[in-house]
């Protein structure tokens, strides 16, 4: 890059030097980029503290972020200030495309003044005349002298009517007179102006076709003036016929080494416009995402609208998805990257989500609904923000339906929830239990456990002595006299189960020579047992219709002993209890 190029590249890129950070509002954050363009990203949706809850079968959740990043839109903080040579000579000369001199100059300006505005790099500016001596420009139509405006148009306006009499005729007409060259009237011209800005950074931009020649015995006393507001001078000698360093009252080297910035010389003035738009433009370079410090990766086109990079000013909305977020928390933060001629820029901003899990212990299990009627279910919920006290919701549908319960979760993430079924038949089948967690913004999780209660205990079976057809006598049994067990063969058969009631049960009489099974019998049956290897196995009713000897219900026989055995409703088969009769006599 040329010496000419490096007059405005310097004198509009002090601004990265100088201005601090703009401004940041809840999930967005700023600053500036070396021009002074303001480069800031936001992250809109979720912002710190958001909720999440990984889905019931899953690890980890997809979280989709969503936000803003913008160049040369935000407010920058920088106020510029122009000094124009209007001395006699500028009425003369020119350069390519533009004379006289003047013509150059306001070209210059005007171009500095339309890419510095739009291109977000300055709020307010103004302007100042010298020849013999210097005048601050009014800036603005309304009444009154305002040294300072924030549109480029008024700029624009007040240098178009610059004159070679030191003076402008806008927006009210002033005249400093022309004649010599006075850089001390310029200075104070422009420190008067810079008195009326309350930005942060103040730039100073002042050129010249010629030497110093009057104002030699103020020039001191107003280059100190300039110091004292913080002002960063950049000069410009425009022209062959001048240099940086001459002047009998002055230099504009002086200006510049003493305010930190600095002089460059341009031969050819009519070469400054050319080169502006490319001193100060700006372009927003890229998007990137970083989650908990694993390093940044591109943003991809597909996320961003419009795509980038694209040239300033200009705002883009970006949506992307982060996968594979686990329960805890998580810190997400977006970077904007943004560039001008001078350098380039950055901006992040975070923000912290919690995320979730919940998972439910013995997640499929079976009761022996005899031995056990009660069950416990544990839910966890994992994550690293304020676990212990949230609330998991469990509820049982199915066969054993519960109302809602909450439980509290503990220091340990667990919650606990029993629930216990009556001992009956109408318990049998599965329960679904499911346990669910809301976040505080209200998603929600649930997970589910099954509790099948089942019944696989069989009932216990027993032939008891019992009496005679007429109720009236229990034979003597077993083995009095040194009879059998039961010599007469009166038993009543009962059985007992530990879900099925009595009255559910059936009971079956096993010959157990023959094999026949009779039955099925209800629990109190009783029967007369005859044991005879040569009948044929039957079993039939005894006593009367009009309840004579009704006290036995049955007579069997069989060609062996006899063996009773139940079958509840579950269809367990008990083991078979022995009703032993002496064989017929021989």
């Amino acid at each position: 890059m040329g010496t000419r190029r490096m007059i405005l590249l310097t004198v509009l890129l002090v601004v990265a030097a100088l201005l601090a950070a703009a401004p940041a509002g809840a999930g967005d954050a700023g600053t500036n980029l070396p021009n002074g363009a303001a480069l800031e990203v936001s992250i809109d949706d979720p912002v710190t503290s958001t909720e999440y809850v990984v889905p019931d079968g899953s690890t980890t959740i997809d979280v989709d972020f969503e936000g803003t990043a913008s160049v040369g839109l935000g407010e920058p903080d920088a106020t510029i200030v122009f000094v124009m040579d209007g001395s006699g000579s500028t009425g003369n000369g020119g350069g390519t495309g533009c004379s006289p001199i003047l013509d150059c100059e306001k070209q210059f300006f005007v171009g500095l003044s339309n890419e510095a505005f739009v291109g977000g790099s300055v709020d307010e500016a103004g302007v100042a005349v010298f020849g013999a001596g210097a005048k601050t420009a009014d800036m603005k139509a309304a009444g009154g002298d305002q040294l300072l405006t924030d549109n480029a148009a008024d700029v624009n306006t007040v240098v178009n009517s610059a004159t070679a009499s030191g003076g402008v005729t806008q927006f009210t007409a002033k005249s400093s007179g022309g004649g010599s060259t006075n850089f001390a009237a310029g200075i104070n011209a422009a420190v008067t102006i810079l008195g009326a800005s309350t930005n942060t950074i103040n730039i100073v931009v002042m050129a010249s076709d010629g030497f110093s020649n009057s104002g030699g015995s103020g020039f001191s006393a107003a280059l100190a003036s300039l110091v004292g507001t913080g002002a960063t001078a950049y000069t410009v000698a425009i022209g062959s016929g001048t240099s940086c360093s001459g002047g009998s009252a002055g230099t504009l080297q002086q200006i510049a080494g003493a305010t930190g910035g600095a002089c460059y010389q341009v031969p050819d003035p009519g070469n400054l416009p050319d080169i502006i738009p490319d001193l100060i433009s700006t372009t927003l370079e890229s998007l990137e995402i970083d989650v908990d410090g694993g390093g940044k990766t591109l943003i991809a086109n597909t996320d961003i609208d419009p795509d980038l990079p694209h040239a300033g000013p200009v705002s883009v909305n970006y949506d992307t998805t982060v996968t594979g977020l686990g329960p805890g928390d998580h810190d997400v933060c977006v970077t904007a990257n943004g560039s001008d001629p001078a350098g380039s820029g950055s901006i992040t901003q975070c923000e912290t989500i919690h995320v979730f899990g919940l998972d439910i212990a013995a997640t499929n299990e079976i009761n022996e609904l005899g031995n056990d009627n009660e069950h416990t279910v544990t839910a966890t919920l994992s994550g690293d923000h304020e676990i212990e006290g949230r609330t998991v919701t469990f509820q049982v549908t199915g066969q054993n339906p519960q109302a809602p319960e909450d439980v509290a979760v503990d220091t340990n993430g667990e919650a606990e929830f029993t629930y216990t079924v009556d001992i009956e038949p109408d318990s049998l089948g599965m329960d679904s239990i499911e346990a669910c967690f809301t976040t505080e913004g209200g998603d929600t999780v649930c997970v589910t456990a099954t509790k099948e209660w089942v019944d696989t205990t069989p009932p216990a079976a027993e032939c008891l002595e019992s009496v005679n057809p007429h109720g009236n006598k229990k034979p003597k049994a077993p083995g009095n006299g040194g009879q059998g067990q039961n010599q007469d063969g009166f038993y009543q058969l009962t059985a007992q189960d530990d879900v099925w009631p009595f009255d559910a049960l059936e009971l079956y009489v096993l010959d157990t020579g023959s094999g026949t099974a009779f039955g099925p019998y209800p629990v109190e049956t009783v029967i007369k047992y005859t044991e005879d290897q040569t009948a044929i196995p039957e079993a039939k009713k005894m006593g009367s219709d009009k309840g004579k000897a009704g006290a036995v219900d049955y007579h069997i026989i069989g060609n062996g002993d006899a063996a009773v055995y139940a079958v509840d409703g579950s269809g367990n088969t008990s083991a078979e209890a022995s009703c032993l009769v002496p064989p017929p006599p021989k």
